[in-house]
């Protein structure tokens, strides 16, 4: 998990988990319209009152009416309390016959007084509109009651309606357009965090962006996950107008670009990865076969002596080969063996338990690829996966082309870091990347189309002639 996320990795992110942010976003949205669409209705009514004191009191009275209202206290604010007090509430529900207690009531009433004008705002919910109405006529009732009983006299105050209650035709709540709306923003914010969270949690290379927020090195050919490549036999040469053979070739033209002229062995190309099966051999068998098509010589060194693969992915025996050669045993002749074309040698491996890095970094090594790299216009070394020796830097740093391969679906994001971080710690420079093992369907490419093979192996062409077929029936 990374901790330290750019803007530019939360973009990608957002970008990359859409389905995550589809589900996520329908879920919250769902979920607020579901709790919206379900809850019961609420109406509100409201009264607006004037609250007015008769001139017809005795002095007595109203001396009294003013101490006991003075040092700025107004009688207009006493009232919102008298509304909710259980006196009116009680009579309130025994005159309208509710079935409800004054508690239950007083959570659905409110009253707010205007002291500078006298004015009371009374207002009451229900489920029943006209019900809210009813409700709010009688607490006006029994608020004047309330009010003549406070005051010891029935004339001492009256209440001139300013605003009569009308029935409410829409509902108070819920608000259907606020929720919804509060409910997409949500939605969206929530959808987008949890595309960062996947993100951040998610340890495995799943596409090109996942390689390039990674290594900045740039990715040379996606090489497509189909049986041309993993039956062990070069793309090129089991189907050469499959997409397989189509993007090794397109590997092997893009190393001339990417190949500094000033680089001591341009034609020596090593290639590694960060951890085992993410196809590297399979990568360098092919595109030693694409540089034969081109009619260049080639050799292929299996530098991989802790679990040699050349030999079996290619059928060859591997009885001799590089430790034996290396140790005086056998001579070149001996050990390279032709495949394919008479100008395309492989130099096997055989299984080696001495440390490698006794063997390979020694100088019989090195003037084994120098001698290579002046006979051949093409030598590519497999080398061993970097999680297990970092033989690829040692070859690297006699002046080679150092490709990394990144199985998608197999390399994971943590050993990828690490990988990257050695080079960069060694000075060793990754001139390109080979995606491997790319889903046919996410490939990115419309011009497969016309190439020969499916992933089941059927040709595109039949099948659109014979869709062309179907349609003119």
């Amino acid at each position: 998990m990374r901790g330290n996320m750019t803007i530019s990795d939360v973009l990608r992110a957002i970008k990359k988990h859409w389905i995550v942010e589809i589900v996520l976003f329908c879920a919250v949205v769902g979920v607020v319209a579901g709790k919206t669409f379900t809850t019961t209705p609420v109406y509100t009514a409201s009264t607006e009152i004037l609250a007015q004191y008769s001139s017809a009191l005795s002095s007595g009275d109203t001396a009294t009416s003013n101490q006991q209202y003075s040092n700025g206290t107004s009688p207009t604010s006493l009232y919102p309390n008298l509304v909710q007090s259980d006196e009116v509430l009680q009579a309130t529900i025994d005159n309208l016959g509710l079935h409800t207690t004054p508690s239950a009531l007083r959570s659905n009433v409110s009253a707010v007084s205007n002291d500078a004008s006298s004015i009371i705002y009374i207002y009451a919910t229900d489920s029943d509109p006209k019900q809210t109405v009813r409700i709010v006529d009688e607490l006006v009732k029994q608020l004047k009651k309330q009010a003549d009983a406070m005051a010891g006299v029935s004339t001492n105050v009256s209440f001139a309606v300013i605003q009569a209650p009308v029935e409410p035709t829409s509902a108070s709540s819920p608000n259907v357009k606020a929720n919804l709306a509060i409910g997409i923003v949500t939605g969206a914010i929530i959808a987008m965090l949890g595309a960062v969270i996947r993100e951040m949690f998610d340890k495995g290379i799943n596409d090109a962006a996942d390689v390039q927020s990674i290594v900045r090195d740039p990715i040379l050919a996606s090489v497509p996950k189909t049986h041309t490549v993993s039956d062990g036999v070069p793309a090129v040469i089991a189907k050469p107008r499959g997409r397989a053979a189509e993007e090794i070739r397109r590997l092997t033209t893009n190393i001339s670009f990417v190949t500094p002229k000033d680089l001591k062995q341009p034609n020596v190309i090593i290639v590694t990865s960060a951890n085992p099966r993410e196809g590297k051999t399979t990568v360098s068998v092919n595109m030693a076969a694409s540089f034969a098509e081109k009619g260049k010589s080639v050799l292929l060194i299996d530098a991989d002596v802790r679990h040699p693969s050349v030999a079996p992915a290619l059928g060859m025996n591997s009885g001799v080969g590089l430790v034996s050669l290396l140790a005086g045993e056998v001579s070149a002749k001996e050990a390279i063996q032709p495949y394919w074309k008479s100008f395309l040698h492989v130099l096997p491996a055989e299984e080696q338990k001495t440390p490698s890095g006794i063997i390979l970094g020694s100088d019989v090594m090195r003037q084994l690829i120098d001698q290579a790299a002046e006979r051949y216009d093409y030598v590519i070394i497999d080398t061993a996966p970097m999680t297990v020796a970092n033989d690829a830097a040692v070859f690297a740093e006699q002046g080679g082309v150092l490709l990394l391969v990144v199985g998608q679906g197999i390399a994971q994001k943590k050993a990828l870091r690490e990988v990257v971080k050695e080079f960069r710690m060694s000075k060793t420079a990754i001139r390109g990347v080979v995606l491997n093992m790319v889903s046919v369907n996410n490939a990115g490419r419309s011009s497969y189309y016309y190439y020969e093979d499916h992933e089941d192996g059927s040709s595109s062409r039949k099948k659109s002639k014979s869709r062309a077929a179907r349609s003119k029936k």
